[in-house]
């Protein structure tokens, strides 16, 4: 066969690559099928580097690499732990290592990996990267690599940083950028966060949140839709009420449709909704979100609050919702949502946002006792509001102060409670 029609779209031997796609290794198959295909097997040293942006990353980068190279003889290490992966390193090269800049560095300047024979460098993702490690790391690797070989980008988005680095280190890459089909229908998608750890047990809870009597799930690879057809033959679906498909499986159907795996494109998306109207359910990770919102042409992606955690968070603070959302539409929080990617394959999403407020909660500065003014003879005041309602003194003294005429300097101490507040009052005003 000829060489140059095993390549996927977009991957060329020898060229400088650069794919933008969500970020997803399972969708990056093909071409990592292709990179391992280039590998010289019969030599013992570390030819494919693969950058992450962190040690999660680099353990998904490897299983994928993993499940590419199936029955072949290819040995890969994920430098998730540096002394864990120094031993291995030192015990035999690898053909193929995944890890984060700083990890990969630390590595080469320790002798443990050697990179003179290697002919290939992947950035996954190289957006994801940036906004999470440090410059110096990722410049002194790339300044120690070969110049030969290509480099492979993956990223969810290109931006200026990103476009910088490409034309630094992989110049004059082909671009495989999707190209915008004439279909503007607006595709709307309700989502759950999770991890690719965790995807089961997220897939269980969502159908007994939305106890579903029909449903398509579809999944891109062998693995993750066999893993789902073990949780909903668990929860005692028969196949032709709730069905796990690939691509080949698929038929036309208006039953809810639940993605397991992010679609590469929106025009993927398009497909697997089809012409008519349909409801749509996505797990996808954090570090997705931005490419799903992407995909949908306009269309909303609104969050499934599932019914334990939403269990969980009644009562939370009104106030600190609203600023929570401030925060999410006006700022990128890329970095944070990485930094808590891995807790995922523990907790749900909305668990770990309500320890991150309880945190947030403790730290703060407790109000001095001596803070409260005195104000003499006292009345106390029962009012039907506390903690639950978002109620917070500061915002009593100046309901207090506005609504009934009285200043601020004859309000003594104020107990927010759970459910009520008690404020003290100087006597002589109480009545006003």
């Amino acid at each position: 066969m000829d060489e140059a029609a095993k390549e996927p779209a977009g991957v060329t031997r020898g060229q400088n690559v650069v794919q933008v796609m969500p970020p997803d290794w399972s969708a990056a198959a093909d071409i990592l099928s292709t990179l391992v295909d280039r590998l010289e097997l019969g030599r013992a040293e570390t030819q494919l580097l693969v950058i992450t942006a962190d040690s999660e990353q680099a353990s998904a980068a490897a299983h994928a690499i993993v499940s590419a190279a199936g029955d072949r003889d290819v040995r890969v290490v994920a430098a998730s732990a540096s002394p864990r992966a120094t031993r291995l390193l030192k015990a035999g090269a690898p053909h193929v290592i995944t890890g984060a800049p700083a990890e990969l560095a630390a590595l080469m300047r320790s002798s443990a990996l050697k990179v003179d024979a290697v002919r290939g460098v992947v950035f996954g993702w190289l957006d994801s990267i940036l906004g999470t490690a440090d410059a110096e790391p990722l410049e002194n690797l790339l300044g120690e690599l070969p110049k030969e070989g290509a480099r492979v980008v993956l990223a969810a988005d290109l931006t200026s940083a990103t476009e910088a680095l490409i034309e630094r280190y992989a110049r004059r890459a082909r671009r495989s950028v999707e190209v915008q089909d004439d279909d503007e229908r607006p595709v709307n998608v309700q989502f759950v966060t999770t991890s690719t750890a965790s995807r089961d047990v997220t897939l269980r809870r969502l159908l007994d949140a939305l106890d579903l009597p029909r449903a398509e799930i579809h999944a891109r690879s062998d693995e993750v839709r066999t893993s789902a057809r073990a949780v909903v033959r668990a929860l005692g679906y028969e196949n032709t009420e709730v069905r796990v498909v690939g691509d080949e499986e698929r038929e036309p159907s208006s039953d809810p449709l639940v993605l397991l795996e992010l679609p590469g494109s929106r025009e993927r998306l398009r497909s697997l909704v089809g012409e008519g109207a349909r409801t749509v359910y996505a797990l996808v990770q954090p570090s997705q979100l931005a490419s799903l919102r992407g995909m949908l042409g306009g269309g909303s992606a609104t969050p499934v609050a599932l019914l334990e955690a939403a269990e969980r968070a009644r009562g939370r603070d009104a106030a600190l919702r609203a600023s929570l959302r401030e925060v999410l539409v006006s700022s990128d929080v890329r970095r944070e949502t990485l930094a808590l990617e891995p807790l995922l394959a523990e907790f749900d999403g909305l668990e770990i946002a309500a320890a991150a407020l309880r945190m947030l909660e403790q730290q703060r500065p407790a109000r001095p006792a001596q803070a409260a003014p005195q104000v003499g003879a006292v009345q106390r005041l029962f009012i039907n509001l506390g903690e639950k309602d978002g109620v917070r003194a500061q915002e009593l003294i100046t309901a207090i102060s506005n609504e009934a005429g009285i200043p601020s300097s004859q309000i003594g101490k104020i107990e927010v409670r759970d459910t009520h507040s008690i404020v003290e009052i100087a006597a002589g005003v109480a009545e006003l």
